[in-house]
């Protein structure tokens, strides 16, 4: 299950990687010369006038020149210069990241050591890709282990929105954040709702490896992660939780999660720097603010986020490159009825620990990202972007999804032949997410090769910017992997848990009392 989902992912996020013009990700430039500076043993740089002071590729600081179509969406990428030589020599450029937690870019960015010009860059793409797919793989691995698989798996294709796959094929640590905060969200729900003394040792290592790479991501990584363990808990009482505390796999697991997320932690005084450099830096730049609202109030910057719900919302499903690149109103349609859906059928069935769990996820969604912005626009200025808020959208959608999928009454029949067979709705929701998630990436593919206003047959006859292999190598890939996590799905629903059945429940030995 996990090499199948891991493929199909990664089939995805690769497709992106080679479909989006480079230095087309959210602040990807800076990200790249970072990664290319830190490989190379400069964790920080001097500061200089609009960042940190580093020397790399000509190749990685070239991407920063790749800016002519931002913003507007019916300039294609070709007007972008090309690299003029092979891009393998050192040259002196800054890096606005140079104060991040270097942990994401020295995981990605050695390709750049080896690989020269784009290949290189085009290497990174595809290292982050592959590890983050790695991850998302690990959820619907554990699942496998699950009863009652179908709800959660279809819960974990509507928390993969197109930003999430996005992301992955793109250098920036939020790939790391946001997949590796839901394996570990799905590693604790396994060991909550699925006790299994023999799948312990497997889950207990996705856990710790993903919060390993989380951590590191950015400066509010360890508050996800710190979520994505302590809601799941919410699910059972003391009487619960006790036997976990006492055992020696979870004890040394958490020791190693605590330590790096300490040490995290410790890094985050250099990460903030950008709240000193906010003070300093002049309010705009080419007529665009570069740290708007600085010195405004706590209370201003809550409620800026409460009424900027719906954009963010709508950013977290999708809005591409520098979030210039919406996706079409049908894919913002889809999860919105998707995620309607399951929170409509939480407020029907949940009760007791599985409403309380509920509740707590929706107002973790709400409200702790509205708390974080208003804690950082005095010093900061407003920074929010709707990516940040998705390791609380992929919780939220498959955290319910898990328990929904307890809280269903077995004798159901009649009510299910209501609205079709659990087959048909699997299928249905599951081909609504492969047209919603290859309309958005043909899309995005259409706005950089040609631009948005252009027929969309240009994109395969005339285009002005190829990725490489072309157009139909990119869509190819995507649509493959797209079809393949669908296969991965349906396996997921019909295909029979040895432990399904109540009279082998005695074959399971429980580290937790199922007080759900």
């Amino acid at each position: 299950m996990f090499l199948t989902a891991w493929v199909a992912l990664s089939l995805m996020s690769i497709a992106w990687a080679l479909a989006s013009p480079l230095g087309s990700g959210p602040d990807e430039p800076a990200h790249i010369i970072k990664a290319a500076s830190v490989v190379r043993g400069v964790l920080v740089g001097p500061q200089g006038d609009t960042g940190n002071i580093v020397d790399v590729p000509r190749a990685a600081a070239w991407t920063a020149t790749q800016d002519c179509y931002r913003f507007d969406l019916n300039q294609d990428a070709g007007c972008a210069p090309g690299l003029a030589s092979s891009g393998s020599e050192t040259v002196t450029t800054e890096t606005s990241a140079g104060y991040n937690n270097p942990v994401y870019y020295a995981v990605v960015g050695w390709p750049s050591l080896f690989l020269t010009g784009e290949t290189g860059l085009y290497g990174v793409r595809v290292v982050s890709a592959l590890i983050s797919s790695a991850m998302l793989a690990c959820a619907f691995m554990l699942i496998a282990g699950w009863k009652r698989r179908s709800v959660p798996a279809v819960g974990l294709l509507v928390a993969l929105t197109p930003m999430v796959i996005y992301v992955n094929g793109v250098v920036n640590p939020s790939a790391f954040e946001i997949s590796g905060s839901l394996a570990v969200f799905a590693a604790t729900l396994s060991i909550v709702l699925h006790p299994d003394r023999q799948l312990l040792a497997q889950r207990l290592t996705i856990l710790v490896v993903s919060a390993v790479l989380a951590l590191g991501a950015r400066t509010v990584s360890p508050l996800w992660v710190a979520l994505g363990i302590a809601l799941p808990l919410l699910l059972v009482g003391w009487r619960g939780l006790a036997p976990l505390l006492r055992n020696r796999a979870v004890i040394v697991s958490s020791t190693v999660v605590a330590l790096v997320a300490i040490a995290a932690v410790a890094w985050n005084p250099i990460s903030t720097r950008l709240a000193v450099d906010a003070r300093t830096t002049p309010s705009s730049t080419d007529g665009f603010e570069v740290f708007p609202d600085v010195g405004s109030s706590p209370l201003f910057g809550f409620m800026k986020m409460i009424t900027l719900s719906v954009t963010n919302g709508n950013d977290m499903i999708g809005n591409f490159g520098w979030m210039d690149t919406p996706v079409p109103d049908t894919t913002i349609v889809v999860w919105t009825v998707l995620l309607g859906a399951l929170v409509l059928a939480a407020i029907y069935l949940l009760r007791r620990r599985r409403a309380v769990f509920g509740v707590a996820l929706v107002l973790c969604f709400f409200f702790v990202p509205p708390l974080i912005q208003a804690a950082f626009i005095t010093t900061g200025g407003y920074i929010w972007q709707g990516r940040y808020g998705l390791p609380t959208l992929t919780m939220l959608a498959f955290g319910l999804a898990a328990v929904v999928a307890g809280a269903i009454p077995r004798r159901t029949s009649g009510a299910i032949r209501s609205v079709g067979s659990p087959t048909r709705i699997v299928v249905v929701i599951a081909v609504a997410f492969v047209y919603a998630q290859s309309y958005a990436f043909v899309s995005a593919l259409h706005r950089f090769t040609v631009g948005s206003s252009t027929a969309w047959k240009q994109m395969i006859t005339e285009p002005a910017w190829s990725p490489p292999g072309g157009v139909i190598l990119s869509a190819a890939l995507f649509v493959v992997g797209s079809l393949l996590l669908f296969v991965v799905v349906m396996s997921l629903h019909l295909t029979k848990n040895p432990f399904d059945d109540d009279e082998k429940e005695g074959r399971r030995e429980d580290l937790t009392p199922r007080t759900v």
